[in-house]
């Protein structure tokens, strides 16, 4: 067998909170996002917001500047406010989601590089 490339990439720092089997509750370290809020299926909405994000970090920004990838990327539903009314009903109209990528621990909100794609938002 040949020898495989190992690609680092910076993980945020966090506090195991919680552990069960598998599964652990993390508290994370403050950091900044790069998310979008698309539409569509768990699946789909994740592999558009990836490809959105990854160019991002790629170098689709205005100062054409590639930055390293980090973990991890995070999914999570996105809701949306409705106006209150009688009687109440609720009903999911629209699939929405929050997806965002951390950024490397080097860069602050003013160093960043601005994103060329308006849903691309820094936080």
């Amino acid at each position: 067998m040949g020898a495989m490339d190992a690609m680092a990439i910076e993980e945020t720092t966090y506090k195991v909170v919680e552990k069960d089997n598998k599964f652990e509750i993390r508290d994370y370290a403050s950091h900044i996002l790069a998310e979008t809020v698309v539409e569509g299926d768990l699946e789909g909405a994740g592999n558009k917001a990836f490809n959105m994000l990854f160019g991002y970090i790629s170098g689709d920004n205005r100062s054409r500047k590639k930055m390293a990838m980090t973990a991890p990327v995070s999914q999570q539903p996105k809701g949306e406010k409705i106006q209150m009314t009688a009687p109440v009903g609720q009903r999911r109209v629209q699939k929405k989601w929050a997806v965002s990528f951390m950024m490397p621990s080097s860069y602050t909100l003013k160093t960043l590089p601005e994103p060329e794609n308006p849903n691309i938002t820094l936080r």
